[in-house]
């Protein structure tokens, strides 16, 4: 009896084990489908004011917007399309956004006279449909200003893309213009451009040639283009204009030429309908509307009145999930800060990005460790190679400058992201560590494909393996256990579960709020974490007993690869001082910091996992990173930490250019908090003296007494970056309740509590004058400058709305 007894308890037991498992692989499967499906569509064509494309399927369907002002035939030449710096905006963007479920956007074109506003949506549930509602108003002093819109579609690799409607030489009469096409990927389905219902003004001059080519119809034509050059579009387009006004100039001389907005017509023509690039162009006075509706199934096919009711809806889900992510403290607790933040964190998501391609890679080139002068002007080996095809999933610093990855910034922008939604934050993640290499390498700049390649200057097109970047991502790694640990349902209500999920806003919190879905997800990204980590320490390992240098550990001891006199781009701090002559005995003391954030970081995920023996490894080398950082890099003379270097006897010399390099070791935690006084006290005076980082508008990133502050490019000479001044806030924040030292607390609240304030107002009151977020902002002034449009890390201002007012 005994013996069945035993039996009967361990089938119980295995039984429930399988049910378990089977039950966590049903809620992971359940998650990746709707996870999938929310994040399917969307305006991955960041760089473009308005462009959707599915996110996954390389060679697919893609879409986009062009306007330009139809009153002069000059007009033409401001053709917006890709996001351009010189482009006269009295601001544009996203007013709301969530990237589950579409939002706001609004262009507000100075040159063309006109206000464009793009309402995106999607039926998140399964993926299948989405609509961009078109809306233009003309800016002030122009309200008869004649508009012309022009909406493309172009669809690469396998499928076919067919017009509908038929077309005369005079255009199209509909007023819903239909493609329907079918693709493996994506099956059978339909995209309408409409004006039904809408009460549009079209322009009329009674010149003779509206009778070939009215405004009041549409203009249309299509071709094939080799795939990947869809995103030519705008040039294709460009092409087609000027064989237009060629046609007419042959009927028509100059005092009888026809008005600006007929000139640049598409060449309508039946036999140009089965290509599989298409456009489709509407002339428009005043104010105007119209939808472009696609349906991935016929059965539930858009309509504009189901648009409207989405619009509504997806408005008012966004506010509230917002608002719930961000609980912003006093004195930014007001509607007029909330809105703020509202539109610089939809920014930030709005420039999610699905890339696709090859990167330019040089693996061939002469490594330098050895060399005592590292400057870029020697000769070296190269064979650059075309590798991949990768894809990524990610942020962009900046639309019109910045569009592609960056892995030194990526990090920074997952930050609010991880607020919002956690779950998209790891997935970016995830794609960000699937471009591990063998040898654990990952590309700084991530330029994936033709489209991403035309943005960058050649020279900074190319990527070299054996330069690294400040490991940002890693960053994440520990808030994310965190938030797991603390995991608190009532304050999140809408998490994911198999049972409870009915809509897209429900996603965001199913890794944090499930322990097994953090787990698998932990396993599927450890190896090339490990793999990366282990890359990174290998390849930036700087000499010790070389130099015979006795500190706590042999080993814990980095220089950055790659930097030449005047710059050392891998350390994201370009032109930040460093000795004078690059040395193979450097020591950076912020790369060793790096090092030992990582350490903590794959910690944590190791505990995750259960894996006791790595988890203490890399406690091991975080300890010996925090003793080093001690031996090697303080300088009890400056009261700061310093950069390392050797003389002409090769004994070590303390290279200290006081600013963010010496404050890396607080702002990274790696300081013990019982060392509060003796350590990180002197580098709290640092920050808040005036004549050396002290500004009213933020933390100048160098010394107002460094002899190289404000010269040569002034990047990171003097400028106030709103990452570093974040991680600033965020350590005072830490060592303020991890101190028992009350002096100290008190003088490191006191800067805490006006440094927030000061970060807030320069960013909200340039964001007011110039209605742009910018990469930096000017140390005397406080006005934004350098890239605008520059969401990036400067959008980490609603995670400082959100910390204590006092600690």
């Amino acid at each position: 009896m005994q013996r069945l007894w035993r039996g009967i308890i361990l089938l119980c037991l295995f039984i429930g084990f399988v049910l378990s498992k089977s039950n966590d692989a049903a809620i992971l499967n359940e998650y990746t489908r709707m996870s999938n499906a929310s994040l399917l569509w969307g305006p991955y064509r960041s760089n473009l004011y308005f462009g959707v494309r599915p996110r996954g399927i390389p060679h697919s369907l893609m879409t986009g917007l062009m306007w330009y002002n139809g009153d002069q035939v000059e007009g033409i030449h401001k053709l917006r399309h890709s996001c351009e710096q010189g482009d006269v905006m009295d601001g544009y963007g996203w007013l709301s956004y969530d990237p589950r479920l579409g939002g706001t956007e609004v262009m507000r074109d100075v040159d063309n006279h006109v206000d464009i506003t793009t309402d995106f949506v999607k039926t998140a549930d399964d993926g299948k449909n989405w609509a961009v509602r078109v809306k233009g108003k003309p800016r002030k002093g122009f309200e008869g200003a004649k508009t012309v819109m022009i909406f493309y579609a172009g669809l690469e690799g396998k499928g076919k893309l067919d017009l509908e409607n038929e077309v005369t030489v005079s255009g199209i009469a509909d007023d819903v213009i239909t493609l329907k096409g079918s693709s493996p990927e994506l099956g059978k389905f339909s995209i309408k451009v409409s004006e039904e219902g809408k009460d549009n003004k079209k322009p009329k001059s009674g010149h003779s040639v509206e009778k070939i080519r009215p405004a009041t119809n549409s203009h249309y034509t299509s071709l094939t283009v080799p795939d990947e050059n869809v995103w030519r579009a705008r040039d294709i387009f460009l092409t087609f204009a000027q064989d237009s006004v060629a046609a007419l100039a042959e009927d028509f001389k100059d005092d009888n030429a026809p008005p600006a907005w007929l000139l640049y017509t598409l060449p309508n023509s039946e036999a140009q309908t089965k290509g599989r690039l298409h456009y489709v162009q509407k002339i428009f006075e005043g104010e105007f509307e119209l939808d472009v509706l696609y349906s991935g199934t016929r059965d539930d096919e858009l309509t504009s009145q189901s648009v409207t009711d989405m619009i509504d809806e997806t408005s008012d889900v966004v506010d509230k999930k917002f608002k719930q992510a961000f609980d912003f403290k006093a004195p930014f607790n007001t509607e007029e800060f909330t809105a703020f933040g509202k539109e610089m964190f939809s920014n930030l998501a709005g420039g999610l990005s699905y890339f696709y391609g090859n990167q330019k890679v040089d693996r061939a080139a002469v490594d330098m460790d050895d060399d005592e002068d590292e400057d870029s002007s020697v000769d070296k080996v190269s064979n650059v190679v075309e590798e991949g095809p990768h894809e990524l999933l990610t942020l962009v610093p900046s639309r019109s400058f910045f569009p592609r990855g960056f892995y030194w910034d990526e990090g920074f922008e997952l930050i609010p992201l991880l607020e919002y939604d956690a779950d998209l934050a790891l997935e970016i993640m995830a794609s960000w560590f699937s471009q591990v290499d063998d040898d654990g390498w990952i590309a700084r700049e991530q330029i994936l494909g033709l489209e991403s390649r035309s943005k960058v200057p050649e020279q900074f097109q190319t990527q070299y393996p054996n330069v690294a970047n400040p490991p940002t991502l890693m960053l994440l790694l520990s808030r994310i256990v965190n938030k797991h640990r603390h995991f608190d349902e009532s304050k999140n209500p809408n998490f994911f579960t198999v049972d409870s999920y009915n809509e897209g806003m429900s996603l965001g919190n199913a890794y944090i709020s499930n322990p097994q879905l953090l787990k698998d997800y932990v396993a599927k990204v450890y190896p090339n974490l490990q793999t990366h980590y282990d890359w990174f320490r290998r390849s930036q390992k700087g000499a010790i007993s070389e130099f015979d240098r006795e500190p706590f550990s042999r080993s814990e001891a980095y220089r950055w690869r790659g930097r030449t006199k005047d710059h050392c781009l891998p350390s994201g701090l370009d032109d930040y001082p460093r000795a004078l002559v690059p040395n193979s005995g450097e020591l950076h003391v912020d790369l060793i910091s790096w090092v030992g954030m990582m350490a903590r970081a794959m910690k944590d995920f190791a505990t995750v996992l259960g894996e006791e023996e790595d988890a203490a490894e890399y406690a091991r080398v975080e300890n010996a990173v925090i003793r080093n950082i001690e031996d090697l890099h303080w300088s009890e003379e400056d009261q700061c930490y310093c950069d390392v270097t050797v003389d002409d006897y090769d004994e070590d010399v303390k290279v200290c250019h006081k600013g963010y390099v010496s404050l890396m070791p607080f702002l990274l935690k790696l300081v013990p908090p019982e060392n509060a006084v003796d350590r990180i006290l002197p580098l709290v005076k640092l920050i808040r003296d005036p004549e050396e980082l002290w500004t009213s508008f933020g933390i100048r990133s160098l010394s107002a007494s460094d002899e190289f502050y404000g010269k040569g490019e002034n990047y990171w000479r003097g400028p106030i970056w709103i990452n570093i001044n974040y991680m600033i806030l965020d350590a005072l924040q830490y060592y303020v309740e991890e101190s028992s030292d009350k002096a100290f607390k008190k003088e490191a609240s006191a800067v805490y509590q006006e440094l927030r304030q000061n970060l807030v107002s320069t960013i909200h009151n340039s964001w007011k004058s110039s209605k742009f977020a910018w990469e930096q902002y000017h140390p005397d002034t406080g006005k934004g400058q350098g890239v605008k449009h520059f969401l990036g890390w400067t959008s980490l201002v609603v995670n400082i709305m959100g910390m204590p007012e006092s600690l």
